[in-house]
């Protein structure tokens, strides 16, 4: 393992050596390798590194060398088939980055699915099988309609992304393609697996639920920018993406197992990306897509500490040391404070332009209010988190163990960049052309907006739920009942196709059976007559056989 960390600082220099050349020169490398040649056709493989792609590539190296360092403490294991199944979903995911084709781009798409359902399933036991394979379920309707949408470009003379501005942009492709995006990135009414795919160890949804996986679907809408445009899909992708937020942010509220809400809010980060794919900030949603990728995972790796560390998932069982957890409780809290856009933090720069610029776009003003009222959830469950964790006492007098070395180092990789990404990379990427004039009260909104919610936070502490079965909080429980249509399907799908594989292997069985019964029955009947003919017979038929075959 330490070789292939190792391995991973080497690539992330050579990364960052190319990242600088790139921006520095505003150049864009494509490099063509030739795979095979036959008589008439060649089979090339492309990579476009271009500044999208060599940052997000950056990204996804530094988070998965952070996750490998962690992972020396959490996998105790079958360490080494941990990390060949990451490091096979780093390859995939970095395909599917570097690819402007869309043949090398499904061969990365299809790589993430197989392996984070090998991921989800890691533990081996009833839950996290059955959550794969919900997740892969899920994942497969967009799979299909991506390769569906594939299919109607083979009308057309090129599968490159960079001709595709010169298409006619029809809605059947384009509506094919936004489906899988909404798919692999968990919008509605495909949510309910995301919280299902926390069944996988924490290290792998730092790494699969918060960088990788779910912005995939984000990361190809952001390159098919010009066809999105011309295509008329805003309106769908800014109701999809609202339902979703809704849904993400009213479900936190309520949410205590500490795995799930960071899912959630995964998901609520996701849908303001969309928003702003729809309203055209294309550069904007690359900017947060990339901050939201380091707090992200930092939180999720000291969730995970957490979870070691107090033996549960629920919040209201967890406490933290300080002195012995020193490094996770600053990088948790100074995450968290990231999450909620702190001024000057990485996000701040991304979260404070898009509500900006949502304010000033042309869009209905019910939405507007109903999108700046679902941006102050977010401080709302993220101060639920620091509070619970911080201001818990610890009810066992035993002394905890510390934090490994392994465990700092993992932490203080993602720290530094979630502190100061923001304002180096701002500066270096065209994030906003447009001026924005805003009113001194609708420049204000922000700051009150943590205000009230810190205020009704402290108001409603004491209140504690009288009759927790109603029906609003059900829907709110339970993801708008979508997970209730998990359960169902698991139940109707799950039994049906074991039933159906049970039977099958049974005839199966029989029948291999059946055929070796029959072929012990005639060898041994051949040997017992070949037995019995004499030998100058056995001879002379020999000689008869050699001399037909020479």
């Amino acid at each position: 393992m330490k070789n292939a960390i190792l391995m991973m600082y080497l690539v992330m220099f050579t990364l960052v050596l190319a990242t600088m050349m790139i921006f520095s020169k505003n150049k864009t490398i494509m490099i063509e390798w030739k795979m095979m040649s036959l008589s008439s056709s060649d089979m090339n493989m492309f990579f476009l590194l271009d500044e999208k792609s060599s940052v997000f590539t950056l990204m996804v190296m530094m988070v998965t060398t952070s996750i490998m360092i962690y992972s020396q403490f959490y996998i105790q294991k079958k360490k080494v088939m941990f990390l060949k199944i990451l490091i096979m979903f780093m390859a995939s995911m970095v395909m599917l980055i570097l690819s402007p084709n869309m043949v090398t781009l499904i061969m990365g798409w299809e790589g993430l699915g197989m392996t984070s359902f090998s991921l989800i399933m890691f533990y081996q036991n009833k839950k996290s099988v059955m959550s794969s394979m919900y997740t892969m379920m899920m994942n497969r309707v967009g799979d299909i309609t991506l390769m569906v949408a594939m299919m109607i470009l083979m009308n057309y003379s090129s599968w490159m992304f960079l001709s595709m501005e010169y298409l006619s942009s029809k809605t059947s492709w384009v509506t094919l393609m936004t489906v899988s995006m909404f798919s692999k990135s968990a919008q509605v009414p495909f949510s309910s697996w995301l919280t299902e795919a926390m069944a996988a160890p924490t290290p792998v949804s730092a790494l699969v639920h918060s960088s990788t996986l779910v912005t995939a679907g984000v990361y190809l809408m952001i390159r098919f920018k010009s066809v999105m445009m011309e295509s008329g899909m805003n309106t769908v992708v800014l109701t999809v993406a609202m339902i979703t937020l809704s849904m993400a942010s009213m479900n936190s509220l309520l949410e205590m197992d500490m795995k799930k809400l960071v899912a959630l809010s995964t998901l609520s980060q996701i849908s303001i990306i969309f928003i702003s794919i729809s309203t055209n900030l294309y550069s904007l949603a690359f900017f947060h897509m990339i901050m939201h990728a380091t707090f992200k995972s930092l939180i999720f790796l000291c969730s995970s500490t957490y979870i070691s560390n107090s033996n549960t998932q629920d919040l209201r069982k967890m406490y933290s040391t300080s002195i012995n957890l020193l490094v996770t409780n600053v990088a948790f809290n100074v995450a968290s404070m990231v999450l909620c856009a702190l001024p000057f933090m990485s996000s701040f720069y991304s979260k404070e332009i898009i509500m900006e610029m949502i304010m000033i776009t042309p869009l209905n003003k019910i939405t507007t209010l109903t999108f700046i009222i679902l941006m102050m959830v977010t401080a709302s469950y993220s101060l639920k988190m620091m509070i619970i964790i911080n201001m818990n006492k610890m009810n066992l007098t035993m002394k905890m163990w510390k934090e490994t070395s392994n465990q700092k180092v993992s932490s203080i990789i993602l720290l530094i960049p979630s502190v100061i990404l923001g304002n180096s990379m701002s500066w270096f990427m065209e994030l906003n052309k447009n001026v924005i004039y805003l009113s001194i009260t609708e420049k204000l909104i922000p700051p009150m907006m943590i205000f009230i919610t810190t205020v009704t936070i402290h108001s409603i502490s004491e209140y504690k739920m009288t009759q927790p079965n109603k029906i609003a909080n059900q829907m709110l429980t339970y993801m708008w009942f979508m997970k209730n249509l998990n359960l169902m399907s698991k139940m109707m799908l799950m039994t049906q196709k074991i039933k159906m594989l049970k039977t099958t292997e049974k005839g199966m069985v029989v029948n291999q059976v059946n055929s070796l019964i029959n072929f012990i029955y005639k060898g041994t009947n051949l040997l017992f007559k070949t037995n019995q003919i004499h030998l100058k017979t056995a001879i002379l038929i020999m000689i008869i056989f050699m001399m037909i075959f020479i």
